[in-house]
């Protein structure tokens, strides 16, 4: 069984999480806090393999939590409403994050990669994404394969697909590559340029390469290559407010 400590200022954000996990079971909450104040005691107190920490508290906020511990033997989870500063430094090594409302589906994927992976979130960590103000959007990047290195071009990707631990980048020649990194890498690398699209959580499309939308709940994206990539419904507005409709 999975111990889980929820660090969250709102009541509601605690009972959402805690009854989704229930849901899906094999995870057990063994403490709470709305004062963010309290986390660090209740944390050593519990020993949770699992922390879901909000970012915007009041007294301390998630970083604040976080550096108050000289060793972090637990896995981070930020629950966050915001999709700015959080959502894109929260993509790198060790994080994961929810963005709220919680998705059921992606609390369950956010378990599965815990239960493959167990990282742990090193000090380090916390301070490099406090320290990431900008982004640098390479022109090409190397991908691991088993006879080396692959060079590709971001010009050149068409869609990326997440594969449980693993990353399948298609491109626009037809060839694709497995690689063994889990897609938030990919977010990491990719957030802040205007070519790609986070259509999914499983999808990241590259919009020159998008042929056709077809509407729906959320929707779909044909790419040009015809493969049909799902759209999230919380990702519609934005896809769609990114194009001049005639």
């Amino acid at each position: 069984m999975i111990k889980a400590v929820i660090i969250d200022d709102e009541q509601h954000g605690i009972v959402t999480i805690t009854k989704l996990l229930e849901s899906i079971g094999g995870v057990e909450v063994v403490a709470t806090t709305q004062d963010s104040r309290l986390s660090k005691e209740l944390i050593e107190s519990h020993k949770p393999d699992l922390v879901f920490l909000d970012i915007q508290m009041p007294f301390l906020n998630g970083f604040d939590v976080l550096e108050q511990f000289e060793e972090i033997d637990f896995k981070v989870i930020i629950t966050t409403a915001y999709d700015q500063f959080a959502i894109r430094a929260l993509k790198f090594n060790a994080f994961d994050f929810l963005l709220k409302p919680i998705d059921k589906s992606e609390l369950e994927e956010t378990l599965k990669r815990y239960i493959e992976q167990r990282d742990k979130t090193s000090v380090d960590q916390v301070y490099r994404l406090k320290q990431m103000d900008t982004v640098r959007i390479p022109e090409t990047i190397a991908l691991s394969t088993s006879n080396g290195l692959y060079f590709a071009k971001l010009k050149d990707i068409l869609y990326l697909e997440a594969d449980g631990c693993y990353t399948t980048i298609v491109l626009q020649n037809g060839n694709s590559h497995l690689v063994s990194k889990t897609m938030g890498t990919f977010d990491f690398i990719l957030e802040g340029s205007p070519s790609f699209f986070k259509a999914h959580k499983s999808y990241i499309v590259n919009l020159n390469f998008i042929e056709q939308y077809i509407r729906g709940e959320g929707g779909e994206l044909v790419m040009t290559n015809k493969k049909v990539i799902p759209l999230s419904r919380n990702r519609k507005q934005e896809f769609l407010s990114m194009f001049h409709k005639i």
